[in-house]
């Protein structure tokens, strides 16, 4: 077993502190938004991805091979999340305009 040695210097241990605390709130509001809305989690099947975005089977295959969308394997079986397509989307939109 190693121990890691952590040095700080240029701060006090109340803004460390501060810091600390104000990170793991943020970490907490992103969980506590999760679990308000199971559905971002929820995952998708090809066909109600292409459906969420109008696209076709080709076109989803085609953007998943070039990691414009994650995909998720289950046994032989693919799957997306939403919130991860929702967050690709907006990506895509950006690079757009």
């Amino acid at each position: 077993m190693s121990k890691e040695i952590l040095q700080l210097e240029n701060t006090n241990a109340n803004d460390f502190k501060n810091e600390i605390v104000k990170d793991v709130t943020n970490a907490l509001k992103g969980y506590a938004e999760t679990l308000q809305n199971p559905e971002i989690d929820k995952l998708l099947t090809r066909q109600e991805t292409c459906e969420m975005l109008s696209i076709s089977l080709v076109t989803l295959w085609d953007w998943t091979k070039k990691d414009l969308l994650p995909a998720y394997k289950i046994g032989n079986k693919v799957r997306y999340k939403k919130q991860e397509i929702l967050l690709a989307l907006q990506q895509m939109n950006k690079f757009s305009s």
